[in-house]
């Protein structure tokens, strides 16, 4: 069962039920009220009547015919008033000015005596008589019965019962009415938090609550932060697909390109009509495109050690550091005759010293194959609003600004012509990448083209 049908129906029987109890109480009170005013008037009048018998005759010596004459005269009398009188002496009735009334119905009236009054309330014909007794003269045990019609108070309940149904039923309509809309509207938040999931399951993660000035405001907030996460993490998800996806596609193509290029040379070392030199051609070139591939693997390592490497930090001293990775590239330096200086304004900085040796390594060949000859490379090391900071700096080609941001993906690259000469895969920049997410690192690189490359690793 549906929220709103829950407070809607519990609203309204809840409503309902204190409504009939109180109408209820009210109505019987009020007729009980009727009743108890109905016995002490009875009681006053009945004093009144036997006093007047009593002065009128002496039921003890007085005939029994003159008694009906007087009982008849006094009958008459107040049969206006709707008040009749039954006359017993023992078990045998004198007179019975209410005819109508079974005698069963009020035997157990006969029995009081001089000091107690007995009233009983009867139903004869659909009317409702109150029957009170008293002894008049215990002497011969006369016994007088007072009846007087009370039906209209009966009548009176009942129409109060009537129009309590009446109006029950009128203000159960109204309060049905209310009770639906007041349901509908307590409702609503949950009803639009409803719809938003629905929203949200189906794929639309742009889906926001708006705020309200009640307690679903905090359940909103909740929902729609709850939206955002589901929305980024979706969104991250799609990107890494689209990236696995993407690293995938171009994995096959810089595979294929060496293989095709083996194969074709393989064909050719098959033909018997080849020279010796065109052997040896063929075999360097499938040396060389073998060597590719294995620094497309060796990459690719370095990438999967970069990603499942757990940190191990250590205070790492940036001058030996520097003069590592010069020591590294030296004949690649020499070759080149590029000049590698290095600034170190601060000592130590805290590292994983094999992760960032890598990272560095990786930036400084990227710097390498970019440098025409006599071109220039700085390492430096300082610190940057309170954090150390290591910089290196080249005068090469440079990256247009437009291809900054994609530098950093997987096979990505600048020039691809360049690329292939130098015998690069591109995933130098995209093991950087991945190294720095580990470490917590940032990695931020400005480049002009022909002006040349900083790149800042910011710890």
């Amino acid at each position: 069962m549906k929220l709103w049908i829950k407070i809607f129906l519990s609203t309204l029987i809840l409503s309902v039920a204190t409504l009939s109890a109180s109408i209820y109480f009210m109505i019987n009170n009020t007729h009980l009220e009727n009743v108890k005013r109905e016995e002490e008037r009875s009681l006053s009048e009945l004093d009144a009547i036997e006093l007047s018998i009593l002065n009128s005759l002496d039921i003890t010596t007085t005939s029994k015919e003159t008694i009906k004459t007087v009982l008849s005269r006094f009958d008459d009398y107040y049969s206006q008033k709707d008040i009749h009188l039954i006359l017993y002496q023992g078990q045998e009735r004198i007179y019975n000015g209410l005819g109508t009334i079974d005698e069963a119905d009020y035997k157990d009236l006969l029995t009081a005596d001089e000091n107690n009054k007995m009233a009983h309330i009867i139903e004869n014909d659909s009317k409702h008589y109150i029957l009170i007794s008293t002894m008049i003269s215990p002497d011969n045990n006369s016994i007088l019965i007072y009846a007087r019609n009370i039906s209209y108070i009966y009548i009176s309940r009942t129409q109060n019962i009537h129009l309590a149904l009446t109006l029950t039923i009128i203000v159960t309509i109204i309060l049905g009415l209310f009770s639906y809309l007041y349901s509908k509207w307590i409702t609503s938040p949950l009803r639009i938090l409803q719809k938003g999931a629905i929203k949200i399951s189906q794929g639309d993660y742009s889906e926001r609550i708006p705020k309200t000035k009640d307690e679903f405001n905090d359940l909103g907030i909740a929902f729609n932060n709850m939206a955002v996460a589901v929305e980024t993490r979706t969104l991250e998800l799609e990107d890494r697909a689209n990236e696995k996806q993407t690293f995938i596609d171009d994995l096959a193509h810089e595979m294929n390109t060496p293989l095709t290029s083996i194969q074709g040379y393989s064909e050719f070392l098959l033909n018997v009509n080849t020279t010796n030199e065109q052997r040896l051609i063929a075999a360097n070139s499938i040396h060389m495109e073998a060597k590719r591939m294995k620094e497309i693997y060796n990459k690719l390592m370095t990438l999967t050690l970069a990603r499942e490497k757990q940190i191990d930090l250590s205070m790492v001293n940036l001058e030996e550091l520097f003069n590592d990775l010069k020591d590294t590239f030296y004949h690649q330096l020499v070759e080149k005759k590029i000049t590698f200086l290095s600034n170190i304004q601060i000592e130590n900085i805290t590292m994983d010293k094999t992760l960032i040796y890598i990272l560095l390594s990786n930036l400084i060949k990227n710097s390498i194959q970019a440098l025409p000859n006599r071109g220039t490379i700085q390492l430096s090391g300082y610190e940057e609003n309170h954090k150390p900071v290591i910089e290196i700096w080249d005068n090469g080609h440079g990256i247009p600004a437009d291809k900054i941001n994609m530098v950093t993906m997987p096979f990505y690259r600048v020039d691809k012509s360049r690329s292939r000469k130098t015998g690069g895969a591109g995933l130098g920049l995209s093991i950087c990448k991945n190294i720095a997410q580990l470490h917590g690192i940032e990695l931020i690189i400005d480049s002009k083209e022909e002006i040349g490359t900083v790149i800042k690793i910011n710890f």
